[in-house]
C-alpha cells in the first residue's frame, strides 16, 4: 500500500528537488517509527528531497524539545514530527514555524494544531474500539479486563482510551479495571500486570495500546502461569510481536499503516512548501491481525519493519 502511494507521487518529484526536510520521530529504535521512516525515505528519494532523520533515546518531551530547537536553527524547508507531548512541544514548534519552516504532524498531534499544515495518523478511536472488541470476543463477553495506555497527554492514547471505553460499554458483563499507564516500557507493564493479577484473580484479558509494552505483559503472564487463562490483545506489529502471535502469546494485533504515514508526510510537507492546500486531518484505519489472516496483503503489508526489513 505504501509503495503504491510512492509510485503515484510523480507530481512531487520536481517540487521536492533540493528541498530540506527533517523528520523527528517519537523515539529512536522503535519499529513503528522505523516503518514511518522507511515510507518517508522512499517518498523523499522519489521526490529528490534532502531528508534528515532525528529521534530521542526515549519518549520524553524534555529530550525532544532540544532536538526541535537544534533543527529549527538549521532552517529546514519543513519539519515532520511525532510530538512527545501535545502541549509542551507547541512553543518550540511554533518557533520553528515562525522561523519559516512548514510543519507536518505524524502519528501524535498537538492540542493546538493550528500551526501545522496537516496531521497524518491513524483512526485512534477505532484503534481502541477494535482492541476492546477483540478482547471482549476472546474472553467470551464476561470477566475482568485491563487496558494499558501511555499517560494522559499523549494524543494517540487519549483517543484510544475513548474508543476502548465506548466499545466496552456495549459489553455490560465485562468488568473494566481502571486504566494503567506505561509509555511502552516493558518493565513497567510487567509490574502492572503482575500487580493486577495478584489483586484480581479473575483477570481474563489485557489490552495494551503500545507494542513496547507487549514483552513485559507476556513475561508477567508467563511468570504467573496465566498465559492460558488471560487473553492478550496488543496494539502494533513489531517483529517480536509477530513472533508472539505465532507462538500464541498474543491472540490479536491491532496494526497501524505506519509506512503509509511516512509516505503521506513527505507528500504533505512538499505541498505545504509549494503553497498547496494540505488536508488538516488524515486518519488511516487500523487493521486487525491474527494467525488466520497474517499472510493476507492487508495485514502482511502493514507489519512494522524498516526498509531493510
Amino acid at each position: 500500500m505504501a509503495l503504491g502511494a510512492c509510485s503515484s507521487s510523480d507530481d512531487t518529484s520536481a517540487s521536492g528537488e533540493g528541498k530540506d526536510i527533517t523528520l523527528i520521530l517519537g523515539v529512536n529504535g522503535d519499529d513503528f517509527y522505523k516503518a514511518i521512516e522507511c515510507g518517508a525515505n522512499i517518498a523523499a528519494k522519489a521526490a529528490g528531497v534532502n531528508l534528515t532523520v532525528q529521534a530521542g533515546a526515549s519518549w520524553d518531551a524534555g529530550i525532544q524539545i532540544p532536538i526541535v530547537n537544534a533543527v529549527t536553527a538549521t532552517k529546514p524547508d519543513a519539519i515532520i514530527i511525532a510530538p512527545n507531548d501535545d502541549t509542551a512541544l507547541f512553543a518550540p514548534l511554533k518557533a520553528a514555524v515562525d522561523a519559516g519552516s512548514k510543519l507536518v504532524l505524524v502519528d501524535t498531534i498537538l492540542k493546538d494544531a493550528s500551526i501545522a499544515a496537516g496531521h497524518i495518523g491513524s483512526d485512534y478511536v477505532l484503534y481502541g474500539q477494535q482492541g476492546a472488541a477483540e478482547l471482549a470476543k476472546l474472553v467470551g463477553d464476561k470477566g475482568t479486563v485491563l487496558g494499558i495506555f501511555a499517560p494522559p497527554g499523549v494524543s494517540t492514547n487519549d483517543l484510544g482510551r475513548q474508543g476502548f471505553t465506548a466499545e466496552m460499554k456495549k459489553h455490560p458483563n465485562i468488568k473494566v479495571l481502571p486504566f494503567q499507564f506505561s509509555a511502552g516500557e516493558a518493565g513497567k507493564s510487567a509490574a502492572i500486570v503482575a500487580a493486577t493479577l495478584a489483586a484480581n484473580k479473575d483477570l481474563a484479558g489485557v489490552f495494551t495500546f503500545n507494542g513496547g509494552d507487549a514483552q513485559g505483559i507476556v513475561t508477567a503472564l508467563r511468570e504467573a502461569k496465566a498465559e492460558t487463562k488471560v487473553s492478550f490483545v496488543s496494539g502494533d506489529a513489531q517483529p517480536f510481536q509477530v513472533e508472539q502471535l505465532k507462538a500464541g502469546q498474543v491472540k490479536t494485533l491491532v496494526i497501524q499503516q505506519a509506512r503509509q504515514m511516512g509516505v503521506l508526510a513527505i507528500q504533505y510537507a512538499l505541498d505545504a512548501i509549494s503553497g498547496k492546500k494540505v488536508p488538516t486531518e488524515t486518519a488511516l484505519p487500523t487493521v486487525v491481525g491474527n494467525l488466520g489472516n497474517l499472510e493476507t496483503p492487508e495485514v502482511a503489508n502493514n507489519l512494522y519493519k524498516g526498509c531493510t526489513g
